[in-house]
């Protein structure tokens, strides 16, 4: 991991900035370890994702590119701001020990420790600056959206050997498990995880090539020499192999959009995906979200995931309660968002929507900074994506769709990376730069509806 640099710095030698870039944060996140962390005292944790991100950005800013002209607004900016800071809020309420029962105490949440957490939060910003200054135009975006499906056609091969050996890379290249085995076990056979963290994480990134393979193929565009088409085809069948539900459904839904649909119509779609996520806690605290509906057909799809449904709804509710106790900026770290039996003095509750997470440890602040984010460049993209050429507009709305399947995964699963907060910073830049050459292409006036100095000066004299 520590090693990463050398490689990325041996990428940006022989690569284009865009496409070395890409390779950098992508093929970091595919090829190091998962849950290994070094963390220094008052600095956020060196992991593969601070690694990945630091070294591309350093070494982006080594390379050099020209300055984006356009500002990306300013809500976007106030957004991150809010995701960096809510850490430092939240220690302001929390600067005290919590008891649960006689034998349980979680320490309190101090100011230092807000100070490390907006630190944390602050490298995956970032990768949304990444995303903003150095992979927005057509050949960043390109990029991302190549590079993405290359990674995952290649990572193909070692999820056919856990497929068949189960999920063992990662203990036989690192040493260690990264998850629960059992967790992988699935309809008679295994869901491969090869060297991310968990199977849900890799069937949602093979999601994701997929609706990057269809954009590709609906911008005529070829890998490996032949045509994008092909490799979309090649990932569905990969993606039917990680036996994931919900990732099947994001890509039933959304692939067909990025092949067939116009731009504006999956940006639409996107934008709901977008402001459902980020109603999500006021939603499910007005009982809004049909949640009996779900359950219903989950136990018409399978007994055990209708089970498992039930469960984290009951998880939900318990959190959320605890969470609505302090909404503003939530209660902090160190586990103190859970919730706690007093008479065994343990934990009682399962986390495992991103949401929940977010809300309950960071409150309404941190929440709609995060997500704030996400949906700022997709909701504004509605407005300018008529001004783009075709292929712009539809390399944009490919994006976009990749972003709603990313962010509407936060609901049941917690799998934020690196490519979210790219995505996002790449969709910003394109509308804030469509923005600006809109409104400096005016039309020229005709020369005989020019003024002249003497029709000046007549008109002049006549007032």
């Amino acid at each position: 991991m520590f090693g990463w640099p050398v490689v990325a710095a041996v990428l940006f030698i022989l690569l284009p900035l865009e496409t070395a870039a890409a390779w950098s944060l992508l093929g970091g996140y595919f090829l190091l370890p998962s849950g290994f962390k070094v963390d220094p005292p008052l600095l956020p944790p060196i992991d593969k994702s601070s690694v990945t991100i630091l070294s591309t950005l350093v070494l982006c800013l080594a390379k050099g590119s020209p300055r984006p002209r356009h500002s990306p607004g300013f809500f976007l900016p106030l957004a991150a701001a809010a995701y960096v800071l809510a850490p430092i809020g939240a220690s302001f309420g929390n600067s005290y020990e919590l008891h649960i029962g006689s034998s349980l105490s979680l320490p309190g949440f101090y100011l230092l420790d807000g100070v490390k957490g907006a630190a944390d939060n602050l490298v995956y910003v970032f990768a949304l600056y990444l995303g903003l200054r150095f992979l927005s135009n057509s050949a960043g975006q390109r990029a991302i959206l190549k590079t993405l499906v290359v990674v995952v056609l290649l990572y193909s091969l070692p999820m056919l050997f856990e497929l068949r050996f189960s999920p063992q890379l990662h203990r036989l290249v690192y040493g260690y498990s990264q998850s629960d085995f059992l967790q992988q076990v699935r309809w008679g056979g295994y869901r491969p995880t090869v060297f991310l963290a968990q199977g849900l994480q890799l069937a949602l990134l093979v999601t994701m090539a997929l609706i990057a393979a269809c954009t590709l193929a609906r911008c005529r565009l070829k890998l490996f020499r032949l045509p994008a088409s092909l490799s979309a085809t090649y990932l569905v069948p990969e993606l039917a192999l990680c036996k994931t539900l919900g990732a099947a459904i994001y890509a039933a839904a959304l692939a067909p959009l990025a092949m067939f649909a116009r731009p504006s119509t999956s940006i639409k779609v996107a934008s709901v995906v977008m402001l459902l996520v980020c109603g999500y806690p006021a939603l499910r605290t007005q009982q809004l979200i049909p949640v009996d509906r779900v359950l219903g057909a989950a136990k018409s799809v399978s007994a055990d995931r209708a089970d498992s449904f039930a469960t984290r709804i009951q998880n939900e509710t318990a959190l959320m309660e605890k969470a609505n106790q302090k909404p503003l900026f939530g209660w902090g770290g160190w586990g103190r968002n859970r919730v706690f039996d007093a008479a065994y003095s343990k934990d009682i509750t399962i986390t495992d929507g991103g949401w929940i997470i977010t809300f309950g440890s960071a409150g309404w602040f941190g929440y709609l900074g995060l997500f704030g984010m996400f949906a700022i460049p997709v909701l504004r993209l509605n407005r300018f994506v008529k001004h783009l050429g075709r292929e712009e507009a539809l390399m944009a709305a490919g994006l976009a769709l990749m972003l709603a399947a990313n962010i509407a995964d936060m609901v049941p699963n917690a799998n934020l990376m690196p490519l979210t907060f790219v995505l996002a910073g790449s969709i910003a830049r394109r509308v804030s730069a469509t923005r600006g050459a809109r409104g400096l292409a005016r039309p020229p006036q005709s020369p005989a509806l020019r003024p002249t100095p003497a029709t000046v000066s007549a008109h002049a004299g006549q007032s």
